[in-house]
């Protein structure tokens, strides 16, 4: 998990992490008709970075077979 903190997005995934993102801090809320606290914000952004670097690292493993 150590990996994580020094992580960056690869090229290839920038669009969809930043679709994901978009989708997860405004779209979703405003649909269900609730917001985020600042804080929840933060643990959001990061809870959505450590979801997606896990999905990356077994697409990757997944690829090089």
């Amino acid at each position: 998990m150590l990996g994580w903190i020094f992580w960056a997005v690869p090229d290839k995934m920038v669009k969809r992490y930043a679709i994901g993102l978009l989708l997860l801090l405004y779209v979703l809320p405003y649909l269900f008709g609730f917001y985020y606290t600042k804080l929840g914000v933060v643990i959001n952004i990061i809870w959505y970075d450590v979801i997606f670097y896990t999905f990356a690292k077994i697409r990757d493993k997944m690829e090089d077979k």
